[in-house]
């Protein structure tokens, strides 16, 4: 079975019409979007109105044999979720944000949330823990997330705001506990982990989840997948997979004008012929 995985498809519309004319060429059967589905270049509340043209990329992948398996980022407007739902139901794509779906035989798992970051919207941030409460002291105007109006709306409050919520690793785990076969299950996680270069901003800071990277490390998934960093290849000399114990752990990245996404074929639970559409072929041993 060949997977193509790849996220933050947000850099401009023109990148989903790249997606479309990948899909062609690669020919996968299933494609997996790890997060940051919704053009931003005219503003985070008219992400809306890309919804339609979103149907139409989907039904165009799926009209070339490919099953489509994505959730939303940091980046998106978070009222979209109840068209990503319905396009769930009607067979457009598989939405699996904090949802364990079975598809093609696989069992795959979206997870959405990130830790604070500078920017101002706030929807998909969530605490690493319920014992760890960290915002990031660089703020880039009030904390905000988006009224059911579709009007930005001032968090008083970011603290008590988090609390509120489940922690990154409380939505993992949660998922975790409806997995019938961890070891062979798939995870579309939009924040990378720490410690595995996959989290490396031009700013030259390492922003990556430890929450996230203890789940991986202890749970052992056949198969991680994550987005948020997209500079953090270029940045590490082209370093976009590497494996924690035996779990393969991909970021493909993101430019401006190519599109990033990797390519494999998926046997029995092994993963063979990884390569990425910039830096070509991974020749290590998985």
């Amino acid at each position: 079975m060949k997977f193509m995985v790849l996220a933050d498809v947000h850099q401009s519309e023109k990148h989903w019409q790249l997606l479309y004319e990948a899909v062609c060429d690669e020919k996968p059967d299933l494609v997996a979007i790890a997060g940051d589905l919704l053009p931003k270049y005219d503003g985070i509340l008219a992400q809306l109105s890309f919804l339609p043209a979103l149907k139409e990329y989907a039904s165009a992948i799926r009209n070339k044999g490919a099953e489509l398996v994505l959730i939303l980022g940091n980046d998106d407007n978070h009222l979209a979720i109840p068209e990503m739902e319905k396009g769930d139901q009607q067979n457009l794509w598989h939405y699996v944000s904090d949802r364990v779906k079975k598809v093609s035989g696989w069992e795959i798992c979206g997870c959405p949330w990130i830790s604070d970051y500078p920017f101002a919207y706030k929807y998909w941030v969530a605490v690493e823990s319920k014992d760890q409460s960290a915002i990031s002291p660089l703020q880039l105007g009030p904390p905000a997330t988006i009224s059911s109006k579709n009007e930005i709306e001032t968090i008083p409050d970011l603290e008590a705001y988090l609390k509120a919520k489940p922690s990154i690793n409380q939505s993992l785990e949660k998922m975790a506990g409806q997995v019938k076969n961890i070891s062979n299950s798939i995870w579309l996680i939009h924040g990378p982990p720490t410690k595995m270069d996959f989290d490396l901003c031009g700013s030259g800071d390492r922003v990556g989840s430890p929450a996230v990277y203890n789940f991986i490390a202890e749970k052992q998934p056949l198969l991680t997948t994550h987005g948020h960093i997209h500079e953090a290849p270029a940045l590490n000399g082209g370093v976009w997979v590497k494996k924690l114990g035996r779990t393969v752990c991909i970021q493909a990245g993101q430019s401006f004008e190519e599109l990033n996404y990797a390519i494999f074929n998926l046997n029995e639970g092994k993963i063979e012929n990884l390569e990425h559409s910039i830096y070509g072929k991974y020749r290590d041993e998985l």
